[in-house]
């Protein structure tokens, strides 16, 4: 398991067992807005690869990261309250051993009450949760396929065929304020 993603359970288990709310002591404090919620400080759905709450961007060593520094969802009392209730009813052993997968779908039927992600062969594509408004139908559009091992990201390609995705989820491509991807059996463009 990796590093950020023990601290991050440690949290939620910390958080499931009662200890939660504000952090005053935390030099970061408020980090993102007044009287935030800190349970959550590492985001147990990390990363969501919902373009909605963050973006695939390269780190200063050269790695593909989801960076959510503008997503305070995960910080707002009630969602925490939700968040916190949802998982506290799974074992922890489980949470422990659950997936990526797992946590996206429980991350979708919090954010739109049900899960709205579809799955292509041995892909996942979250196109459907933000290609849907503001769209027209193209010829063709790339998209993103990225894959996932131990909730990191290992690889970002570009793709603009459903059938060229193996094992990797599916997200838009973001350019301007533009958005490209395939729902439903055809290729997209969407203005933000």
């Amino acid at each position: 398991m990796n590093e950020l993603r023990e601290k991050t359970l440690i949290e939620l288990f910390g958080a499931l067992d009662g200890i939660y709310g504000p952090n005053y002591e935390c030099k970061y404090y408020p980090c993102h807005f007044e009287n935030q919620d800190c349970s959550l400080c590492y985001c147990p759905f990390y990363p969501c690869l919902i373009c909605d709450l963050g973006e695939i961007k390269v780190s200063s060593e050269g790695n593909y990261v989801w960076s959510c520094e503008n997503c305070f969802w995960i910080h707002e009392k009630e969602n925490v309250e939700d968040v916190l209730f949802v998982l506290g009813n799974y074992p922890k052993q489980r949470l422990i051993e659950e997936d990526w997968l797992f946590y996206n779908k429980i991350l979708q039927e919090l954010l739109f009450g049900e899960e709205i992600g579809e799955v292509f062969g041995n892909s996942y594509s979250l196109m459907p949760i933000m290609l849907n408004k503001n769209c027209e139908v193209v010829d063709t559009a790339e998209f993103l396929a990225v894959k996932i091992e131990d909730f990191c990201i290992t690889q970002v390609r570009r793709l603009n065929s459903i059938d060229d995705a193996d094992q990797e989820v599916l997200i838009p491509l973001k350019a301007d304020n533009r958005m490209f991807g395939f729902v439903g059996g055809n290729y997209l463009v969407c203005y933000f």
